[in-house]
């Protein structure tokens, strides 16, 4: 068979796969903590975009995981971001509020 000819498979899941999506999904929480909390340039409103942003990504990679993220992920995106903004409201105002 020529290489520019595939055929068409559905990807089975596999071990390997799945241990590559879970360490997507740490890698992103790991770097959405990580920027939150150290930088200090890092607004209020730009943190919780970018924990929603992480959010998304998360979702897309597991597209079930809604209630173990609310469970598993959430609580450590919202005790970073109380401990660094212990002034501000946790409740997200808006889902369509967007940083650029």
């Amino acid at each position: 068979m020529p290489k520019f000819e595939y055929e068409s498979q559905v990807e089975v899941p596999s071990a390997f796969f799945e241990r590559r999506r879970l360490r997507r999904v740490r890698m992103i929480v790991e770097l959405t903590l990580n920027l939150i909390s150290s930088d200090r340039t890092v607004s209020h409103r730009e943190a919780r975009c970018l924990v929603e942003c992480a959010r998304k990504a998360i979702l897309e990679l597991f597209p079930g995981f809604e209630a173990r993220y609310e469970r598993v992920v959430e609580p450590y995106f919202m005790r970073v971001l109380q401990q660094r903004w212990p002034e501000e409201e946790l409740r997200f105002t808006s889902p369509y509020e967007t940083v650029n």
